[in-house]
């Protein structure tokens, strides 16, 4: 009998239920190789449960402990592809993976996708070429349209098959951090201002956690109450002379344009505010630009919406 290798991505919602008790509070990936006789399970996670970053470790139960994921996609691969995928989840430090974690830019995902391009499975990007250096999206459901992407290594193999599971019960909180209600174009600026985010936190020593979260939510709430389309920068502003808080903004346009426009946030403020009341406030936001979108169709003439600060 031949035998079939095959790698399996899993991707798991927030709120999936764990064997170990509790649920995912922001959703996991995870992949699982087998040689037609044993399964194999590979995820990336912190050694301390619950801590958003620190040192991290490989978890070999996460086929068993996560229950009902929502999508998963099998793939038939060659036998060296098998035993890459094998070796870069025995020793990932090996093969340049750093054992460190840091949920914004070092995670589960990270971890995956590092170990499908080390055995050459590659998602294919908008020109339907591989993607060698592809490191995944921030969060995991954003993950499953470039899962989908992959071509199978073996085409046309029965081995080769996708299930989707169901939307698990959520908190609130796990509701909004999902995303999947989120428009596009709001996806895109919050993902924006985290990576931006991620970046004043490395410069400052310090990694992205739920506090740079609880800012990146906060600052993509202002700036659509502003009316801005899209975040180009994020910057830390001066520390100021007269005791009040420091600030961080978010600009559309060039840094030197004088008619760019932006928006901002008390970090102490910011850092404070939980992450649901400001996706609350990002819900007002639309809900009054959809308002006036409407207003504007119908009388041009009364309808105004708000210009972003602008320098100057």
């Amino acid at each position: 009998m031949t035998e079939r290798y095959t790698v399996t991505m899993f991707v798991a919602a927030p709120g999936t239920p764990l064997k170990s008790g509790g649920t995912s509070s922001a959703g996991h990936v995870y992949y699982v190789v087998s040689d037609g006789e044993k399964k194999t399970s590979y995820g990336f996670a912190p050694s301390e449960h619950g801590a958003s970053s620190g040192p991290g470790k490989v978890y070999l139960e996460d086929l068993d402990n996560y229950l009902n994921p929502l999508y998963q996609r099998k793939l038939e691969i060659t036998e060296s592809q098998f035993n890459k995928l094998k070796e870069f989840g025995e020793n990932p430090e090996k093969h340049g993976f750093s054992m460190e974690y840091r949920g914004a830019t070092n995670s589960c995902i990270d971890f995956m996708w590092g170990g499908l391009n080390h055995a050459g499975i590659h998602r294919n990007n908008l020109l339907k070429r591989p993607d060698t250096d592809f490191e995944g999206t921030l969060k995991p459901l954003d993950n499953i349209k470039h899962i989908k992407s992959i071509p199978a290594p073996v085409p046309g193999s029965p081995e080769n098959t996708e299930k989707d599971g169901t939307m698990p019960k959520r908190t609130m909180l796990q509701y909004l951090i999902s995303e999947e209600t989120l428009p596009e174009g709001q996806r895109s600026m919050l993902n924006a201002i985290r990576d931006q985010v991620a970046g004043i936190d490395q410069k400052h020593g310090r990694v992205y956690d739920p506090t740079s979260e609880r800012i990146s939510v906060g600052l993509l709430a202002s700036a659509r109450e502003q009316g801005m389309e899209r975040v180009d920068h994020v910057v830390l502003g001066n520390a100021p002379t007269d005791g009040s808080a420091q600030r961080m903004f978010a600009v559309q346009g060039a840094l030197n344009d004088p008619s760019h426009c932006r928006a901002s946030v008390s970090i102490n403020e910011a850092v404070q505010t939980p992450v649901d009341r400001s996706f609350e406030r990002l819900q007002a936001a639309e809900q009054a630009h959809q308002q006036r979108e409407a207003l504007a169709m119908s009388d041009p003439h009364q309808a105004q919406s708000p210009s972003g600060m602008r320098m100057g």
